[in-house]
């Protein structure tokens, strides 16, 4: 009997593999990378970018279409609402702190009070957001568009600005990613903090983009420097503060299958004591290489690699982790050094159906005055499988498993499962 059984798991199988490679090789001959017909260089989907917010400048505005706007009649404007809801199912294996996004730094460590909690359910849309797009590009005339976007991402699920910006012609006015977000270099994850060791984040900013020849495009933006985390372990008075601005540099090279960013940043970290505390301050550098390559047309590769000092705070895995720097006893700032990793695989099985993987490993020097559960280092994997409907629906599965190290070498991991259901608008 158990025989017979196997025999026929085997033949199920067989028939599985068979069906699976006809409709691969299905797949293959319809699938295609998509191209500008003017440059001949890639133009990556929106469905393949976990955000599809790509500020563009001066004449590509102006050329570029603007599928599902609507004129708003008498003004010379172009009006387009998009967005998506997204319904999230967590099933966490290991009780991190976090139930709708999985960091590195809510993952319980050895020592803590939540170190081998049990598992949980967690069922929540709060990733769903709206967002408002209208542009002018009438012939001699600046062209421009304004550009709100919110999502529900809070314990209260109340509207969140994460957007909000002008662009005039070559210059980008308002909030939205930093000049050295390469959002392009991560892989589609399902996990809200799918980029652990990006480097980037939203911030205030004034920034200036020009396309030059042969696929290259210089930007040089002003920002404000919002993640100061200066830890404060002596309890010295005072604050962080900001008195000049980010100065960040980026020189983007696209061309038929692939594209590869540049970039380089420089900041002031300062602490202000007032009357009774230390006052210093230290300069915050940052160097950031990330690209995006096809191979062939069904697969494409990600990397993503950042160093620097005084800068962790950058890495979204460390933010609010305090990980720029430390105030030492005698009331001097100290840098810590960081270095983030990320690289991701992307392969479409069919015309509906593809899987992404995503790794991204971050690491902080810090002095050893620094707290005892203070992330230290750590990784997060993503794996997942995703079935798109058509342009407008898909569902997936993710699997993640991670792993943080703290400062007194305190260890732990933690594994999650994720399901979606995802309507685009």
């Amino acid at each position: 009997m158990k025989k017979n059984k196997n025999s026929f798991l085997k033949q199920k199988a067989l028939i599985g593999l068979i069906i699976m490679i006809v409709t691969y090789f299905n797949g293959y001959a319809q699938q295609t990378i998509i191209t500008d017909t003017i440059t001949n260089r890639l133009v990556i989907p929106d469905r393949d970018l976990r955000e599809a917010v790509l500020q563009t400048a001066g004449q590509l505005l102006k050329n570029s279409d603007f599928p599902g706007s609507w004129p708003m009649f008498g003004t010379g404007l172009q009006m387009k609402i998009g967005g998506y809801l997204k319904a999230d199912f967590v099933y966490d294996v290991d009780g991190t702190r976090d139930k709708s996004q999985f960091l590195m730094s809510t993952i319980p460590v050895e020592g803590e009070p939540d170190f081998g909690n049990e598992g949980y359910l967690s069922f929540f849309a709060r990733e769903t957001r709206v967002n408002v797009d209208i542009r002018r590009t009438t012939e001699g005339k600046i062209p421009l568009q304004l550009f709100v976007e919110g999502d529900f991402f809070n314990d209260e699920n109340r509207f969140r600005l994460r957007h909000a910006y002008i662009t005039a012609g070559d210059f980008i006015i308002g909030q939205t990613w930093t000049t050295l977000s390469f959002l392009e270099s991560m892989a589609f994850m399902i996990d809200f903090a799918a980029g652990d060791a990006l480097f980037g984040g939203r911030s205030a900013q004034i920034r200036y983009q020009k396309k030059l020849d042969k696929g290259y495009q210089l930007s040089i933006g002003l920002e404000y420097l919002s993640s100061l985390g200066i830890e404060n372990s002596f309890g010295f008075s005072g604050q962080a503060n900001v008195q000049l601005p980010l100065l960040a540099l980026r020189l983007d090279k696209r061309w038929k299958s692939g594209v590869l960013f540049l970039g380089a940043s420089a900041a002031q970290l300062r602490w202000d004591g007032g009357d009774t505390g230390p006052s210093d301050q230290i300069p915050q550098i940052a160097f950031v290489i990330a690209g995006r390559q096809y191979i062939g047309e069904h697969n494409y590769f990600t990397f993503n690699v950042s160093a620097g000092n005084a800068y962790g705070e950058n890495i979204i895995s460390f933010t609010g982790s305090e990980a720029n720097a430390i105030l030492n006893e005698e009331g001097d700032l100290e840098g810590i050094s960081a270095l983030s990793a990320m690289v991701g695989f992307m392969h479409r099985w069919a015309p509906k159906w593809e899987s992404n993987f995503n790794y991204a490993y971050g690491w902080l020097d810090a002095p050893e005055t620094r707290a005892d559960f203070a992330l230290k280092r750590g990784g997060i994997g993503h794996l997942n499988l995703i079935y798109q409907f058509d342009r407008n629906f898909s569902v997936g599965a993710e699997f993640m498993w991670g792993a943080q190290r703290t400062a007194n070498d305190a260890f732990g991991s933690a594994s999650r499962f994720q399901t979606m259901a995802k309507f685009e608008f």
